[in-house]
């Protein structure tokens, strides 16, 4: 299995976090950096995977989130292009739109995105997307692009409505254990009208906690670990009425296009 969106840099012991994952079948992970400070971390645990070959695979991702866009240093994009060059694999992300999270300024989130993009572009490069409370602007600014890599709407909670327009853009959507939680319905609705070929499975960990009887681990301060995405794979099926079998050969054959 692939965790498709998690931040492993952020938990306490990263590396057993790894041996825990690989113990529970979790293969490979995107691993996200969302501010300059970090990305660092992410290439040295792609690195570390790389080197210990039993271990799951991190693919990192370099981005800068939009709670990070009014931090950021002048040298930030020269910093990530340096990052793209070095790590051939490497994807952008996460980045995005949040008006939740204050304080905000949406254009230079905006603007902030539109550079991550055009860099996707241009390396040909997947790119994880967060997004907040800023649906309409979101969907704004990819249809105004000439051309869009493959996208993930990461922890999608947008409308149902919303879900056939931005497929047509190119759109993967991945499903969180958090949306387990009774008073996620609304969520776990929308995602049965999901493209089944569009469909990503995360666990965001160290964030996006899922019910107590999906924590395969359960860390201190309310802490995801990404081991849990194994016990996220019969709920969604049973969700989707797909056999669990079926629905793991689909979510590993949509990753791997993702990433292609």
């Amino acid at each position: 299995m692939t965790d498709a969106h998690n931040h492993l840099q952020q938990l306490s012991d990263p590396g057993e976090a790894l041996a825990q994952a690989q113990a529970h079948g979790i293969t490979r992970m995107l691993v996200n950096g969302t501010y300059e400070a970090d990305w660092s971390a992410v290439g040295d645990w792609a690195d570390f995977s790389r080197e210990n070959s039993s271990l799951p695979a991190v693919i990192p991702s370099f981005g800068l989130h939009p709670w990070h866009v009014l931090k950021r240093s002048k040298y930030w994009q020269g910093t990530l292009r340096n990052l793209l060059q070095q790590y051939p694999t490497a994807a952008i992300g996460e980045c995005g739109l949040d008006r939740w999270k204050k304080p905000f300024d949406l254009e230079e989130q905006l603007h902030c995105l539109q550079v991550q993009i055009d860099l996707a572009n241009e390396f040909q490069r997947p790119l994880t997307i967060h997004c907040l409370q800023a649906w309409g602007p979101l969907l704004e600014i990819l249809q105004r692009q000439d051309s869009l890599p493959p996208f993930l709407l990461h922890a999608y909670s947008g409308s149902t409505e919303l879900v056939p327009q931005f497929t047509e853009l190119g759109a993967y959507f991945s499903f969180n254990g958090e949306f387990l939680h009774e008073r996620k319905a609304a969520v776990r609705e929308t995602f049965r009208e999901v493209p089944l070929h569009r469909l990503l499975l995360e666990t965001d960990a160290p964030a996006m906690l899922p019910p107590l009887e999906n924590q395969i681990f359960t860390l201190p301060e309310d802490k995801n670990h990404p081991a849990n995405l194994a016990s996220f794979l019969r709920p969604l099926a049973h969700l989707l009425q797909l056999e669990p079998e079926t629905l793991a050969r689909t979510l590993e054959s949509n990753f791997e296009q993702f990433v292609a």
